[in-house]
């Protein structure tokens, strides 16, 4: 079963830098909220932006007494530390906390990974989703109701409840696209348990067993239904088609992005096998033998300095390319303080850990990490990498590079470009404690 301890978390700022005003979190125990806390808190200066007001309603008479942030946070900070935290549209609300710890010179030390239940939803807005699942929509902008519907959004999500977005009034194309998604004939969405591997009760001989499988279009069985039996077999059940896919399994009207990108893949060369109506019927009724598929044997990797150019990204026409990407960044040999560098990263919008997950896309070495590799030598970080995808059955290397000087010359040209004193403050500090 997936995990269902979480808090969910959402603020409400007082300014276009994103100083909080309102708190709310909701902590959830074995899937029960346990408890729900709201704080207002005190902006730097007692100062508001009108739109922000026009928002939340929240103005400088009603925080006056209220306590600034960095006391909130001495309340606060435990549900905050090795949990898993949960927003929607998590990338605005982690910039705010990152922004208004820096601004009281506090080490995140031991935050937690946030989860996004605005992506979980295809980018869907908080006001659709409470349409969507019944839920009234009169409190929005209340930190605390925001976090209360996040916490059911993400509840929601682990338990296979899924949206009926026919309820959400808002014309935009996005729901109309959603409510094909989301509803019947065949074309039920996927999501929770369903989606996680279990090969405890599965026979290891049958095709579908620990393999990456994904289904599209309409079969004669309801796509919940041979999601299920898919599961029973032990087939690790995707909704998206990737180059470590094993099967895709194509029933009558598939979804024509995951046709395009499974004749690109084809083309270039990943084995990945097609089944169809005709062919699922004979694996289920026990044919295993022609549809049994050789996990893939990886080649080793040796991580050279050949490979990390190749592999080595660049910030290119001022865009942001780590926004909302997964990294990797162990803090081995960096210049200056990590806290601040692990700051910085998470004000340009990206998530870090010090380890590789499935979600990571890239890497981010030290410089000395770089020029080690430069010269030959593979130090702590290299040997990581390459002992951990070696380990990972992978056919082709994925993970993208950049180094820690890439890192810190955008984020130096995004401040002076953008006026981000407060992103610009982090660099000179990181800058000022390697000296």
């Amino acid at each position: 079963m997936m995990n269902k301890d979480f808090v969910a978390v959402d603020f409400e700022t007082a300014t276009a830098s994103r100083m909080a005003c309102q708190i709310g979190i909701v902590v959830v125990k074995d899937g029960e909220i346990v408890e729900r806390i709201s704080k207002l808190i005190q902006p730097p200066g007692n100062k508001y932006d009108e739109y922000t007001i026009s928002i939340h309603h929240i103005s400088p008479e009603i925080t006056k007494d209220s306590p600034t942030f960095e006391k909130v946070w001495e309340e606060m900070k435990e549900y905050f530390i090795g949990t898993t935290l949960v927003a929607h549209n998590a990338q605005f609300d982690q910039d705010v906390l990152y922004r208004n710890l820096s601004y009281y010179d506090i080490m995140p030390m031991g935050i937690g990974k946030f989860v996004c239940t605005c992506n979980l939803y295809h980018r869907a807005r908080l006001s659709a989703l409470c349409e969507a699942f019944g839920i009234s929509k009169e409190s929005h902008h209340d930190a605390l109701f925001d976090a209360e519907c996040c916490a059911q959004f993400y509840l929601n999500y682990l338990n296979g409840v899924l949206p009926d977005f026919t309820k959400v009034t808002i014309d935009e194309p996005k729901y109309n696209r959603l409510k094909k998604m989301y509803t019947g004939s065949g074309h039920e969405h996927l999501c929770g348990d369903i989606l996680k591997k279990d090969l405890s009760q599965a026979d290891p001989s049958n095709p579908f067993y620990n393999r990456k499988v994904v289904i599209t279009g309409v079969f004669s069985q309801g796509r919940k239904e041979l999601a299920s039996i898919l599961k029973k077999m032990g087939a690790d059940i995707d909704t998206s088609i990737s180059k470590k896919t094993n099967f895709v399994l194509i029933g009558e009207d598939p979804g024509p992005a995951k046709i395009e990108k499974l004749d690109k893949l084809l083309h270039d060369g990943f084995a990945i096998r097609k089944i169809y109506q005709e062919d699922l019927d004979a694996i289920l009724s026990g044919e295993y033998a022609s549809y049994l598929v050789d996990e893939v044997i990886m080649k080793d990797l040796n991580l050279s300095y050949e490979h990390f150019e190749s592999h080595h990204l660049a910030f290119t026409n001022q865009r942001n390319i780590i926004a909302s990407k997964d990294l990797f960044c162990d803090g081995k040999g960096y210049k200056g303080e990590m806290n601040y560098f692990l700051q910085i990263l998470g004000n340009l919008g990206a998530f870090s850990d010090k380890e590789i997950y499935p979600e990571t896309t890239i890497c981010i070495l030290s410089d000395s990490t770089v020029d080690n590799l430069k010269n030959g030598t593979k130090d702590e970080t290299i040997q990581y990498i390459e002992n951990l995808y070696n380990k990972g059955k992978s056919i082709i290397f994925d993970y993208k590079f950049l180094s820690e000087s890439d890192i810190l010359d955008y984020c130096k040209e995004r401040c002076e470009r953008c006026g981000d004193d407060v992103t610009m403050e982090l660099y000179e500090k990181y800058i000022k404690s390697g000296q």
